[in-house]
């Protein structure tokens, strides 16, 4: 194999895995640290990917000895041989010092995604190369398992192909500046870490979710919704739906399902292309032969709204996006598809349960850093939200039975026709927060399917708050399993 068919951004990349003190070449961490790398660059952060894929080794507890190149490579004019070496074996030292860290020890234990460790190496790196002045050396490359075979085969020539000047030059930069990085990777928080990996992260992040994820880091109020968040969702992570088979015991084929083996392939699946054939099986549209009916539930959807008006603050928006967290999770335990939106002017796009490998039916990962850094315009105008979500739940109707919690306060006043028109097309419940002296007395309230009152003391008292959401959870989970068997 040769250089001839990789770019220069592949080349530079690539080649500059020479200076790995984490032995990029037997390293677990393989193509995923392409991923960190690219997501780095779109991020602003820009640097080589040796140093990406080292920092994210020892962060995820991957390696836990470091140990600087045995032989160095061909140095460019003005670089001392012995001056390199022990800038890398400082390099190697500031390793360990990463993989101690408590994040470190956290992440070897949770499952994360790589968009979140992605994430977190913009946090650490952030601060040492926003002081590094040289900038655009770097570009994204494609993450090409036969390039980086390529360049890993053929290093030497990979490293010589480019002047190496900068990288060698940010190994100096980040020794002087190692402060700035454990002082970066300390301030991560740990429970947000952990948050994220209760939820399970599966799949690949949009730039979208990462810069949400940024803003969460970076927001000492997110931390109070992980907090409560942590209190709740441990029970609610103790549901799992059990799947019911029917086994046929005759020879033959019981029908067609959406997943199986290759031997069982329905062969009209061989007439698409190859292109279209490999997209179908990433995203498990495929059909194949089945002995087994799989026992799958009924469509049914789950709206969960929260409202983020200048009304819900403190301890009302904490308890709501916890709330919201935990349904969507739960639905999602059950089988059924679930979504959080926002609303308070207006009402926001939905943040989706994205689909992991094996489909949506529990495997997905719920944009959580989106609904921990959400903020809406502020205003209030509950008319024009409900009437919006009408007209959207009237052209669904034909295709799914729908089901809307909105998490709100004693004040949301809406037209009682309004809410009429949007039962005629979904089960509508409520959650209400009552103020530290009221009562709930909204005109509407006949009408909805069900609906919950949470008083301004049980807000305030931490364990009083976690045992009334998980009461919530727990009657939303019953009806959910009672509106599956009517709908079947």
């Amino acid at each position: 194999m040769s250089l001839a068919n990789m770019t220069q951004a592949e080349i530079r990349a690539l080649g500059a895995l020479t200076l790995s003190c984490a032995g990029a070449g037997e390293s677990a961490v393989g193509m995923r640290a392409l991923s960190w790398y690219n997501s780095l660059l779109a991020l602003g952060i820009d640097v080589p990917l040796f140093v990406v894929h080292d920092l994210g080794t020892a962060l995820l507890g991957e390696r836990k000895e470091f140990a600087a190149p045995r032989e160095l490579p061909r140095l460019p004019e003005g670089f001392v041989p012995a001056d390199v070496a022990a800038n890398l074996q400082g390099y190697a030292e500031l390793l360990v010092e990463v993989s101690q860290t408590d994040i470190a020890r956290k992440l070897e234990k949770a499952r994360i995604d790589d968009g979140v460790l992605a994430t977190l190496l913009t946090r650490a790196l952030g601060p040492a190369a926003d002081r590094w002045r040289a900038r655009g050396i770097f570009e994204p490359v494609p993450v090409n398992a036969e390039s980086v075979t390529r360049a890993m085969l053929n290093l030497p020539q990979a490293w010589a192909a480019v002047d190496r000047r900068a990288e060698l030059a940010f190994v100096q930069h980040l020794l002087r500046h190692r402060l700035h990085l454990l002082l970066g990777i300390e301030q991560i928080d740990l429970d947000t870490v952990e948050l994220l990996g209760l939820m399970g992260q599966e799949g690949s992040m949009p730039e979208t979710e990462l810069i949400d994820l940024l803003a969460v880091f970076n927001s000492p109020e997110a931390n109070d919704v992980v907090n409560f968040s942590l209190d709740i969702l441990p029970s609610v992570l103790e549901t799992r739906r059990g799947g019911g088979q029917q086994v046929f015991a005759v020879d033959g084929y019981s029908g067609v399902v959406s997943n199986g083996s290759l031997d069982s392939l329905v062969m009209a699946e061989m007439a698409y292309d190859d292109e279209l054939f490999e997209q179908r099986f990433l995203d498990n549209q495929m059909l194949y032969y089945a002995h087994e009916a799989q026992d799958r539930p009924p469509p049914r959807s789950y709206q969960i709204l929260v409202d983020a008006s200048a009304s819900m603050r403190g301890a009302r928006a904490v308890f709501a996006r916890g709330l919201a967290i935990a349904l969507a999770k739960r639905f999602s335990l059950l089988g059924f598809e679930s979504t959080v939106r926002f609303f308070d002017s207006r009402l926001y796009e939905p943040m989706r349960l994205r689909r992991g490998r094996s489909g949506l039916h529990g495997t997905g990962s719920l944009h959580v850093a989106g609904i921990l850094a959400f903020k809406g315009e502020r205003g209030r105008n509950y008319q024009r939200v409900f009437t919006q979500l009408a007209s959207e739940l009237e052209r669904l109707r034909e295709r799914s039975s729908v089901t809307v919690y909105m998490i709100t306060h004693a004040e949301c006043h809406v037209p009682v026709e309004l809410v009429r028109r949007v039962r005629e097309s979904a089960e509508l419940c409520g959650v209400f927060m009552l103020p530290s002296r009221g009562t709930l007395d909204l005109e509407y309230l006949p009408n909805l399917t069900l609906h919950e009152v949470v008083t301004d003391a049980a807000l305030r008292d931490r364990s009083e708050r976690a045992t009334r959401a998980l009461s919530i959870v727990a009657q939303a989970s019953d009806k959910s399993r009672e509106a599956a068997k009517g709908d079947a």
